[in-house]
């Protein structure tokens, strides 16, 4: 099984976590969780996405598709296992809403810009910006970004590109659907910066 490295804090991907079957067990805590709580009648579909955090035992961001009646919604949940105390607690539990994919302000959050796949996800809109506008930048480096959980994760990437000898700054909204494979440039736009 692969394993991440993972350093105290910091959030990371769980890798295989859309077929990992201890991810699914934990969504379905969640579901049922919920449910309890609210007297509801979810019943859990899949994952499509997971994160983990070390703190004082693992915090895990899963965002789950789950079934109310016979309408598919997606949710976010946040479960803190701690083995050493055996028990499973439900952090959080959001409906993610359809209109989240177009609202900035829903559940936008800072994400660390350094890590190989926003990287990637960068240079992805580069590669992507130069087919569709026939252009040649070159990728430099990230300089910002942040994430939003909608179905999937949308992206909101400051990045650095050069055009020639001259470097410009750039926003891109990259949206990944990992269950789907897809990776989708949303928006290339320069940024203005007063120098």
């Amino acid at each position: 099984m692969a394993t991440a490295t993972v350093t105290v804090g910091g959030i990371t991907d769980v890798p295989g976590s859309a077929n990992s079957v201890e991810i699914a067990n934990l969504a379905r805590f969640a579901v049922d969780d919920h449910n309890k709580k609210q007297n509801g009648v979810l019943e859990f579909v899949r994952v499509i996405s997971a994160k983990q955090q070390v703190v004082s035992g693992i915090l895990y961001y899963i965002t789950l598709e789950a079934k109310d009646g016979e309408t598919k919604k997606v949710y976010k949940t946040k479960v803190w296992v701690r083995e050493w105390l055996n028990p499973k607690e439900v952090q959080e539990f959001n409906l993610v809403t359809d209109s989240a994919i177009e609202t900035k302000d829903g559940g936008v959050g800072d994400v660390p810009s350094d890590t190989l796949h926003i990287e990637n996800l960068a240079r992805f809109a580069v590669d992507q910006y130069n087919k569709n506008e026939n252009a040649n930048l070159e990728f430099v480096r990230v300089i910002d970004a942040k994430e939003q959980v909608v179905e999937g994760f949308i992206y909101y990437i400051t990045l650095e590109a050069k055009d020639g000898e001259s470097k410009n700054v750039y926003e891109v909204k990259v949206w990944e659907r990992s269950w789907l494979n897809s990776i989708e440039l949303l928006e290339f736009k320069p940024v203005d910066v007063a120098v």
